[in-house]
């Protein structure tokens, strides 16, 4: 089987990806008036993850944890939405990804190592006297989104949730709505003369993947190479698509977790998102129903909550649209004390 050179997930679009070129870390303003406590977490003999609680100096009853979504993206990369948060009273706690920032080991965003890295950040976070008697939420941007799902899965339950362009059900149909929408990630690993066959490709490797729940990704190749071609699908479409980490992602399923939330949740996505679906999460939490989870659509807006024409190369994508602030802080501030 050939080597994978397809991108690792699928959250971030061509002109976005491998961030660590770009500049989108922000230093916070006024930075005195708030107090700060480090933490850090030893995941392994190579990984030490990082983070900061940002308080007001004020009384204040709830504090957001921001769990980042795809790319090299450290602490600094939200603070212009920390700055609003802080200004509302809310506290913020944040973390370098490992591999980035002040965070050691290898770089990895596979949901199972990004989850373990949080569970063990957060273990720590839950140590410190100053969150006492506070609520605490979770903020999970796209591929954070998963990771806040995984955590519950776990056992690490907030007191609110935010699912801000996060998806829904099954993470893996944003790949066909990215594919739809131009996003040319995915050629190298799904291979077609055009968007059909491509769709039609991811259409078949995901029945394998079902039908064999317990398959590896070699098992999984070695039944699509002897069965593909009863339905007219070539085998070198999908070969570079059955990879260990691309198997454990189209099996992530979300749908119980979302149905068994029984705290309040906002799941909050741009209408202009083009990474991941709207009307999909919107129809998913209606099958869902569950009458703790809020769902907003915001007019014009994309996946960072900023309208089109964003500057992408700079921290500017991060500079999030007042709406979307000011709607995120209501609902926050609103929920009972």
């Amino acid at each position: 089987m050939k080597k994978a050179s397809i991108i690792l997930f699928i959250f971030i679009s061509n002109f976005i990806f491998c961030q660590e070129k770009f500049n989108n870390e922000r230093e916070i303003e006024n930075i005195q008036n708030y107090d700060i406590e480090k933490i850090s977490k030893k995941i392994d003999e190579k990984t030490t993850i990082f983070g900061t609680l940002l308080t007001p100096k004020s009384d204040f009853n709830k504090i957001l944890v921001i769990i980042s979504g795809t790319g090299k993206i450290t602490q600094k990369a939200h603070n212009y939405l920390t700055e609003y948060l802080l200004e509302n009273n809310i506290g913020v706690f944040k973390f370098d990804k490992r591999g980035v920032g002040k965070s050691t080991g290898e770089y990895n965003d596979q949901p199972k190592i990004y989850t373990k890295d949080f569970i063990g950040i957060y273990r720590e976070f839950e140590k410190l006297e100053t969150i006492k008697n506070k609520k605490i939420g979770f903020l999970g941007h796209s591929l954070g989104g998963i990771v806040s799902t995984q955590s519950i899965e776990q056992n690490i339950k907030p007191d609110f949730l935010i699912q801000w362009s996060a998806p829904i059900g099954k993470p893996r149909e944003l790949m066909k709505y990215q594919i739809k929408n131009g996003i040319k990630n995915y050629d190298k690993s799904i291979i077609g003369k055009n968007t059909k066959e491509q769709i039609n490709t991811l259409n078949y490797v995901y029945q394998l993947i079902d039908k064999h729940p317990n398959k590896t990704a070699w098992d999984l190749w070695k039944i699509g190479k002897r069965e593909s071609k009863k339905v007219n699908i070539n085998k070198k479409s999908f070969s570079n698509y059955l990879m260990p980490h691309n198997v454990d992602f189209a099996r992530i399923d979300n749908t119980k977790t979302y149905q068994n939330i029984d705290f309040p949740t906002l799941v909050i996505i741009g209408k202009e998102d083009i990474l991941v679906d709207p009307k999909q999460s919107e129809i998913e939490l209606n099958r869902i129903r569950n009458s703790n989870i809020e769902f907003k659509e915001i007019e014009k807006l994309n996946h960072f909550m900023t309208k089109k024409g964003t500057n992408q190369l700079t921290n500017e994508i991060y500079d999030i649209e007042l709406v979307f602030k000011e709607y995120l802080v209501n609902w926050i501030l609103e929920l009972k004390k």
